[in-house]
């Protein structure tokens, strides 16, 4: 938006270039007033001149007021008819004898036959003279004297200087009157000054019956407007006084440089084709019309074109309000700065002093700019572009006469980009709307953009200098900026490094320093493919009722019904902070993730937790849950709970534990075992038939569903290896019984055999399997168990049954159990029934009273032992 200050400096030109109109109009006014008066000359020389050789003086007054005064210092009759004046001078006073016109040369030729006057050298013209005192003081001043005392100089014929402001002096020569066309012309160069101000033109003709003058060629006017040198040039020149108007044609206005500043060649200048002047009564300019190639260039080069202005000015000459129309066109080229922009119209509105107050582009608005810190080979561009349906800028002139950008508004689908270059790498900010205001503050002697609100479908789309995009969208916006400064890339700084800066020794352009979007808030990252990745990342994808974005923290905060989805996974939070460079975050409040593995037609794993951490590019979530409610991580019928979920998504694998250290059995998992865990062989390794039974709401034929639950302080589980670790004392829990151990191992089946047996109507690599198996699925978690293996104290309590020893292993293929002791300690199977086995390694099955004790030895040989069975006697 920044581009706008420029162009409304040139605005300021237009106001400038109003010295043009009074400029010309005095121009013409003073040849009409001369023009007349020649009109009028041969009928006061005929009529009641005395017939002497020198001094002819002859002044007419009505009612006590003196009308005109001529007088020559010598007149000659001549034989031919013609008679020729010497030394003249003619005066003529003001209705209220307030000012006095003169004409005066030093010979004027007189055709009475064919009432024609032609002024034989110089004329000069004195107009807006002050008032002389009396009668005498008026003869003395068609004399040549000057009416405050003195010769006018250089005798009556001489050239006149005078100190008034308002006295217009204009010489010319070759002077002709034709009184039966009523026209004056002349082909010679015309001279004029007035007020420090001096004119040049060549050639000029008026008529008395339409009152209108021209000049021929080469138009020129020099002076001082406003302590400034002025120029203004034009091929052509049209005064018509009733009318009230005045033409220009290639008219050309240049301020050049400051007064004083010698030397100095740049300028500000407005030029057009054809210039129309509309006057007051009073002569002074009220309306400017330029049609053309209107151009207005700035004092370094930019530029705006239209191919039509227009003008208005109040009675100071002040510009009250102007135009460019047709299309208009803005370009600027310099060394750190270029731009180019475009609109259907502009307009413009003035305060008393002739400052712009209010722009309004309209048509399809386009600005943009580049700048850069310094013209050193290799210096990066800093952007900005905006793009309207309408533009408005309000303006504040500051203590040294400049134009300040206040405010702006752009409506009609408004969108404004900023790219903050650095030779590290861009980064750019990109805002939307319906309607964009923005607000401006002077930082040094630039306009910097402070603040942007943005209502209706707004939008904020920022690229990272490393490639990172985000998006977001929403019903309303507020973004605010800050300068960059030379040096300072932008998107990948440190903290420090952005700090604050008055940016006087910075490329002038401006980042985003904070954001909040509002309503129905919409927005996606996309992350920047590291290398060695094979796969592009997906994009993701966020919904929110409120975002608030950090610059300074490069962070993002989402509230209000958040979701977060990444086209395969999706987390639910009541508010999630999200670091923008990484795109790590932390959930809070409600938390609820489902994460797919792409491709797959598994049930998603699912987490219920009141926090979370999310790592974006190891892609490891954290969860903790909130007491008395733990972490819930599932998938299936299989689940986990726990105080803190630490889920590896990419490595499939999890860890579970308690807040702080030792935390007992702060862990609990539920396991889905396809067939009764734990259910033991006949004596001929045969496995009983078990009756349909239901499962998680399904009835699952042909097997049983059996469910273990295990307590532990800690469980780390891996789904590529299929195994969960539970450490820190673990309890396990199924339909057949517990068992209690320091640590325990469960190795579940491959996720390749359940789906193959699913594809094979029950078999695995050939092997019948249990359906049941099957049914329980190849997710997380999910499938028969293998195999187990506790150590540590083990505990082992089976209906009528219990055991004890340092580790047991269990093996699913065979339903048998393995119990082993140390040395010292053997293990022991206590039966309520039978008594008391010990041995160095006992083997059994849930739900007979069979135990196989093995003493050791090379080929593993044992005997088979039955326990005793104890009667207790009745009372």
């Amino acid at each position: 938006m920044n581009v706008s200050i420029e162009r409304l400096r040139f605005w300021l030109l237009v106001g400038a270039g109003l010295l043009v109109i009074v400029i010309a109009a005095f121009l013409g006014y003073a040849h009409y007033r001369v023009h007349r008066y020649l009109r009028d000359l041969p009928q006061k020389l005929g009529v009641d001149v005395r017939r002497e050789t020198n001094n002819v003086t002859y002044s007419q007054s009505v009612q006590g007021r003196t009308i005109y005064t001529i007088h020559a210092a010598k007149a000659v009759e001549r034989s031919d008819g013609k008679m020729t004046l010497h030394d003249v001078g003619i005066v003529l006073y003001g209705r209220k004898q307030d000012r006095a016109d003169r004409i005066y040369g030093e010979e004027f030729e007189y055709d009475q036959k064919n009432e024609i006057i032609r002024a034989v050298g110089e004329v000069h013209i004195d107009l807006q003279a002050p008032e002389a005192g009396d009668a005498n003081a008026k003869m003395d001043y068609a004399a040549g004297k000057d009416l405050r005392g003195g010769q006018a100089g250089g005798g009556v014929a001489g050239e006149h200087e005078s100190k008034d402001d308002r006295l217009i002096h204009v010489t010319t020569s070759g002077l002709v009157f034709l009184r039966k066309l009523g026209v004056a012309a002349t082909d010679k160069d015309i001279e004029f000054a007035s007020g420090g101000m001096t004119g040049h033109a060549v050639g000029a003709d008026y008529s008395a019956d339409t009152g209108v003058v021209v000049l021929h060629a080469a138009v020129k006017v020099n002076g001082l407007q406003h302590d400034r040198p002025v120029v203004l040039t034009a091929s052509h020149a049209v005064l018509d006084r009733p009318g009230q108007t005045m033409v220009l044609l290639q008219a050309k206005y240049v301020a050049i440089g400051n007064a004083g500043g010698a030397g100095s060649a740049e300028g500000q200048t407005a030029e057009a084709q054809h210039v129309v002047v509309h006057l007051r009564s009073d002569g002074s300019a009220e309306r400017l019309e330029a049609d053309g190639k209107v151009t207005l260039t700035g004092a370094a080069g930019g530029s705006v074109m239209a191919p039509r202005g227009e003008m208005t000015l109040n009675a100071q000459n002040q510009p009250q309000s102007a135009v460019m129309l047709g299309g208009v066109k803005y370009n600027a080229d310099e060394p750190l700065r270029q731009a180019q922009g475009e609109a259907g119209e502009g307009r413009a509105a003035f305060d008393k002093k002739g400052h712009p107050e209010h722009v309004v582009m309209t048509g399809a608005v386009h600005l943009h700019e580049r700048v850069r810190a310094s013209d050193a080979p290799g210096e990066p561009w800093s952007e900005r572009e905006l793009n309207a349906g309408t533009v408005e800028l309000a303006l504040a002139t500051d203590s040294a006469g400049k134009a300040q950008l206040r405010d702006a508004k752009a409506a009609g689908d408004a969108r404004l980009q900023v790219v903050n270059a650095a030779k590290g790498g861009s980064a750019s900010s990109a805002l939307g709307g319906d309607v964009l205001t923005a607000r401006f503050v002077r930082v040094g002697s630039k306009d910097h953009l402070a603040e942007v609100h943005g209502d209706g479908h707004t939008a904020l789309r920022r690229v990272s200098a490393t490639g990172v995009v985000n998006t977001g969208s929403g019903d309303s916006l507020v973004a605010h900026f800050r300068p960059v400064t030379a040096g300072r890339g932008s998107g990948g700084s440190s903290q420090g490094q952005r700090s604050r800066n008055d940016g006087l020794g910075g490329a002038g352009a401006d980042e985003v320093s904070d954001a909040v979007e509002q309503g129905h808030v919409v927005m996606t990252r996309l992350p920047v493919r590291k290398p060695g990745e094979a796969v592009a990342p997906l994009e993701e994808r966020v919904t929110a009722e409120r975002a608030m974005f950090d610059g300074a923290l490069e962070r993002t905060t989402l509230t209000g019904n958040v979701q977060v989805s990444d086209g395969t996974n999706v987390l639910w939070a009541d508010r999630v902070v999200t670091e923008q460079q990484t795109g790590d975050a932390v959930a809070e409040g409600s938390v609820k993730a489902s994460y797919r593995q792409a491709g797959s037609a598994e049930e998603p794993v699912h987490v219920l937790a009141a926090r979370a951490e999310l790592k974006h590019d190891s892609q490891i979530a954290t969860f903790h849950g909130a007491a008395p409610s733990p972490a819930r991580l599932w998938q299936g019928a299989s689940q986990v709970e726990a105080p803190v979920l630490q889920f590896e998504q990419k490595q499939r694998r999890l860890l579970a534990h308690g807040e702080g250290q030792g935390v007992p059995m702060a862990v609990h998992s539920v396991l889905v075992n396809g067939g009764s865990f734990g259910t033991s062989a006949k004596a001929d390794g045969s496995r009983p038939k078990a009756a349909p039974t239901k499962a998680s709401g399904k009835l699952i034929a042909g097997g049983k569903v059996d469910v273990v639950r295990v307590a532990s302080r800690e469980l780390v589980y891996s789904d590529e290896a299929r195994k969960a670790e539970f450490t820190g004392g673990v309890d396990v829990e199924s339909r057949d019984g517990s068992m209690r151990g320091q640590q325990v191992v469960v190795y579940l089946q491959p996720a390749t055999s359940a789906k193959a047996s699913s594809a094979n109507g029950g078999k695995a690599d050939g092997v019948k399997t249990n359906p049941a198996s099957a049914a329980v699925g190849s997710g997380f978690m999910a499938g028969s168990v293998e195999r187990m293996v506790a150590s540590g104290h083990i505990e082992m309590e089976q209906p009528g049954r219990r055991a004890t020893g340092e580790q047991v292993e269990y093996t699913a293929s065979d339903g048998m159990f393995v119990l082993t002791g140390t040395p010292t300690v053997l293990p022991k199977v206590t039966d309520d029934q039978r008594g008391t086995v010990t041995g160095t390694s006992l083997r059994f099955h849930s739900g007979d009273d069979n135990v196989v004790v093995s003493n050791g030895g090379e080929n593993g040989a044992g005997e088979r032992v039955r326990t005793e069975t104890r009667v207790k006697n009745k009372q």
